[in-house]
């Protein structure tokens, strides 16, 4: 039979590690939560590489294009997109 004292530790020791067990439970649910939200950002920037050259090749052909049709120029400037293009550049 157990004493009254330890049966007051035995409590206080399972109320501690049943607290400790739910505090490891929350800070895994918001690790995962941050990893997710760090994933997206990763993601994000990938794609903003990827974009960053379609836009410049686009930028490009409307310069091109803006050679023959000022309103393709038009676009340029309302962007503020400055696009020099080499003298041995041809519109395809």
């Amino acid at each position: 039979m157990l004493m009254p004292m330890q049966k007051i530790i035995l409590w206080s020791l399972s109320g501690t590690v049943s607290l400790l067990l739910l505090v490891n439970l929350l800070l895994g649910l918001n690790t995962r939560k941050t990893v997710n939200q760090i994933q997206m950002v990763q993601a994000q920037v990938a794609n903003g590489s990827q974009l960053e050259m379609v836009l410049r090749n686009l930028s490009i052909r409307i310069a091109m294009a803006g050679e023959k049709d000022p309103a393709f120029k038009d676009i340029l400037k309302k962007h503020e997109l400055n696009v020099k293009l080499d003298a041995g550049t041809e519109a395809k």
